[in-house]
């Protein structure tokens, strides 16, 4: 009996299964489906589409955050704290001030090699041409600027004086100051104040510049050339011209007129040296000769004339031509030695003998009103 029961539910099993099987409908296998390809014209609008879109940057810093790197800053911003903060880019953006100190230290040649450096430079030294000057000359040549002057421009003299400098007695008393120059060009009553003052301090100029022209001869023991009485060679012509043109832009340039007094310290120098070295035929070199004015080597290298104001002997009289070049050791007129006081007396202080022999000129030449 329990053999028929457990056959009678195997046969219902299998009935409920066939059953089911005849209701299955078949699955078709997946297939993957290749995209379809875009036309070309929808590729390009759109390329053109995005391109036109702005491009936005948002990527941003990262922020570092570590001990190391907070030291690091730290130690930076002290050094930036120390650090000195200045608007100055040229040495032309420091003060007037320090311009005219570092300036005074300089000799006049190198100023005149400093203004060809710039445009900038060149003005400032124009603008402050005066002041420059003055302080050099009183740092380095103040004996040398006491012993000689510069002649006033004919323009700077006052009008009530001019009938007396142009009159004709006036002039032809100043030929001998004049004609008989073989080395120093004539002044030009029409250009120069003819007083008897300018026309020294004319000619003393002069000669500074014809000395020092010379001195490649007298260095090497050649003689100076020979100007025949009453020739004007043509070299000898330009030469005085060159030397006239310096002169006159002297009188208007401080600073040329301190180029002048450099070249006479070179040249009195120069001249102590020579003398120091030469000894006669026969004469012992041993023995060592000591130097005009006690001049040393330190102060030979320093370029000062402050050797100049040790005792020495005067120089009363001018160099009246070319071969007084080969005696004279140091031209320095217009001063004499006061053994009492132990030191040089210069002569009246410029520009007080100029307005006193002007005033000597107008009251014997100025021409007599006609009645």
């Amino acid at each position: 009996m329990a053999a028929s029961a457990y056959r009678s539910a195997h046969q219902d099993l299998v009935e409920e299964v066939t059953s089911d099987t005849d209701s299955w409908i078949p699955v078709q296998p997946h297939k993957t489906e290749r995209p379809k390809r875009m036309k070309p014209e929808l590729m390009y609008q759109d390329d053109a589409t995005f391109e036109s879109e702005p491009l936005v940057d948002t990527t941003a810093a990262l922020t570092l955050r570590s001990k190391k790197i907070a030291r690091l800053q730290k130690k930076s911003q002290k050094k930036e704290a120390k650090r000195v903060h200045s608007d100055i880019k040229s040495f032309l953006d420091l003060p007037h001030e320090l311009l005219q100190e570092v300036f005074s230290f300089l000799q006049p040649s190198d100023v005149f090699n400093l203004m060809r450096v710039s445009q900038a430079t060149n003005q400032v030294i124009s603008e402050n041409e005066a002041s420059i000057a003055q302080s050099i000359i009183s740092r380095r040549y103040w004996i040398l600027s006491r012993c000689f002057r510069r002649p006033f421009d004919l323009a700077d003299v006052a009008k009530d004086a001019l009938p007396a400098l142009l009159s004709r007695q006036w002039q032809d008393r100043l030929r001998i100051h004049k004609n008989p120059y073989q080395h120093i060009k004539p002044i030009d009553p029409t250009m120069v104040c003819t007083c008897m003052s300018c026309v020294l301090a004319w000619n003393n100029l002069n000669i500074i510049l014809d000395l020092g022209h010379w001195q490649g001869n007298l260095e090497r023991r050649e003689p100076l050339p020979i100007v025949p009485r009453g020739k004007r060679p043509e070299w000898n012509e330009d030469l005085l011209r060159k030397h006239a043109e310096i002169v006159s832009k002297a009188m208007r340039s401080p600073l040329t007129y301190a180029r002048i007094l450099q070249i006479h310290l070179q040249t009195t120098s120069q001249t102590i040296l020579r003398s120091s070295r030469w000894r006669k035929k026969g004469e012992k070199v041993n023995p060592s000769r000591p130097r005009l004015y006690h001049m040393t080597d330190a102060e030979l290298a320093s370029g000062t004339d402050e050797y100049l104001g040790r005792s020495g002997p005067p120089s009363y009289q001018p160099l009246f031509m070319r071969d007084n070049y080969y005696s004279v050791e140091a031209f320095v007129p217009n001063r004499k030695w006061d053994k009492e006081q132990q030191r040089w007396m210069y002569y009246s202080n410029w520009p007080l003998p100029h307005e006193q022999d002007l005033a000597w000129v107008m009251q014997r030449f100025t021409p007599q009103a006609a009645a």
